[in-house]
């Protein structure tokens, strides 16, 4: 925890001492996690976009029917997608917390946590259901970390 404090030791002095708040520079390693995870909702989207057009699943389905000859392979694509925007909310929301105390591992974590997401994307679109094994670890070792991360935020900020 020696480095955690380390890090932390700007924002904790400006805490302990009642100066007014202030955003550490750093936190544009924040910003740039981020925009990652911008980026690969972009990508999953894209993927989406190519599946409907090469198994003939038109809008407004969200996946492609029962019975439909694509059906299996176009909702796996769909599935990473959803996958992804079920859990992006709470990691946008972590990251921007704990990145005002870790602006550095938060936006590590953020990083890690798209490219698993990309990876879990492609082996899902590619392997069905055995394929996101992969991804899922990596875009897991992101936002586990940044979930545990938040409440020692808290914790570093009431103690200071």
């Amino acid at each position: 925890f020696a480095y955690i404090r380390w890090c932390a030791a700007p924002l904790l002095s400006a805490i302990r001492y009642k100066m007014p708040f202030q955003i550490p520079n750093e936190y544009g390693y924040v910003l740039l996690g981020a925009f990652s995870t911008f980026m690969t909702n972009t990508f999953l989207v894209i993927q989406v976009a190519k599946a409907r057009k090469a198994y003939d699943v038109q809008y407004p389905a969200l996946y492609a029917p029962a019975g439909h000859k694509h059906e299996a392979k176009f909702n796996w694509v769909q599935r990473a997608h959803q996958n992804f925007l079920e859990s992006w909310p709470s990691v946008l929301a972590m990251g921007a917390m704990t990145g005002l105390v870790f602006p550095k591992l938060s936006g590590a974590f953020q990083l890690t946590y798209s490219v698993g997401r990309i990876i879990y994307g492609i082996g899902y679109a590619k392997y069905g259901p055995k394929g996101r094994m992969v991804g899922g670890i990596i875009a897991h070792l992101g936002d586990l970390p940044l979930m545990l991360m938040l409440p020692y935020t808290g914790y570093l900020m009431l103690t200071a």
